[in-house]
């Protein structure tokens, strides 16, 4: 939805696939730039690695999983099974682990990990920034949307009032259990570090500030419907 002199206008559909473009491309950009860092990825990324050490399976297939297992949650928690948007959910998440073992392996090539940790704890806080930019983006188009970030957005509109750093901390809370959880097995964390606590305690606030100075007259509809 769009606001401009005082008037609200529905997206089209072309406005709404170019908005989806762009967030999900700065959205897996930055979770890529994260991991290469190797200064701390957002909690779910982390939960994803912790549980790929665990088992030596791919990263991806975790993040599909939770893709997948957090879309039917959606549903519940919105009281509203909508195929198209449980589709959409699933197929984002799928799009996004692509995209994110694309980039954390472009940018690793490019020696990103190995640059001294005064180089790489920017580089990090940028990475989180861009994450932060994206939800914001593809929360308000609210066409298609990463399970992840479609729960919340529902956490944050239909309980926690509208506070988009509730809704988030309550969203990392898990991540951050599955990672501690994880070490209790390989007594080692992996892709957790100052990256990932930036992203707890500010990433609501992050996604707060986007909402309101990047495509600022881009605003919330309905999480319920699309």
């Amino acid at each position: 939805m769009y606001y401009i002199d005082g008037q609200f206008y529905q997206l089209g559909l072309k406005q709404k696939i170019s908005f989806f473009i762009v967030s999900l491309v700065i959205n897996s950009f930055g979770n890529g730039l994260s991991v290469a860092s190797d200064m701390g990825s957002a909690p779910w990324t982390a939960g994803a690695a912790n549980l790929a050490n665990l088992t030596g399976w791919q990263i991806g297939i975790f993040l599909a999983l939770f893709a997948i297992a957090v879309a039917f949650l959606n549903m519940f928690l919105a009281m509203n099974f909508n195929w198209p948007r449980l589709l959409g959910n699933v197929a984002f998440g799928l799009s996004f682990s692509f995209l994110v073992g694309l980039f954390s392996s472009l940018f690793i090539n490019l020696g990103i990990h190995i640059l001294p940790w005064w180089l790489r704890l920017p580089i990090d806080f940028f990475a989180i920034w861009n994450i932060g930019v994206a939800i914001s983006i593809y929360q308000r188009v609210n066409w298609v949307l990463h399970p992840l970030d479609d729960l919340t957005n529902i956490l944050r509109f239909d309980y926690f009032h509208g506070n988009a750093s509730k809704a988030q901390m309550s969203n990392f809370i898990v991540a951050i259990a599955i990672s501690l959880i994880t070490f209790l097995f390989t007594h080692q964390f992996v892709a957790l570090g100052i990256g990932t606590i930036v992203s707890f305690l500010f990433q609501g606030r992050n996604i707060a500030w986007a909402d309101k100075y990047i495509f600022k007259h881009l605003v919330h509809g309905d999480v319920r419907g699309n």
